[in-house]
């Protein structure tokens, strides 16, 4: 079962992004992957993250260069992790948003 989440950056901010794995004990294999679509559905941007197997975490560094690219906007995203049998658990959903910087870095 996922978390419905808001996400809410700055365009040209990075920020971490970390969801609870719950329901699996082992996860040796797995990989997650964050992935961000406009509303239309269109898969705009995916961050590999990284699982901590002993804080049972997966973590996504959004960088800068990910919010810089993105148009200001609103979006949907979801985290997955996934394993090479094609396991595949939603572990959070939601909003993602790109807002406007009143300043930008030179």
């Amino acid at each position: 079962m996922s978390t419905r989440r808001v996400i809410s950056i700055k365009k040209g901010d990075a920020d971490t992004l970390t969801d609870p794995i719950s329901n699996l004990t082992v996860l040796t294999g797995y990989a997650a992957m964050l992935y961000i679509y406009t509303k239309a559905g269109v898969l705009t941007k995916s961050i590999s993250g990284t699982i901590s197997t002993s804080e049972l975490t997966a973590t996504y560094q959004i960088g800068n260069d990910d919010t810089k690219a993105m148009d200001v906007a609103h979006y949907d995203f979801e985290s997955k992790i996934y394993d090479a049998s094609d396991h595949v658990y939603t572990l959070s959903d939601g909003i993602f948003i790109i807002e406007p910087a009143k300043k930008t870095d030179l």
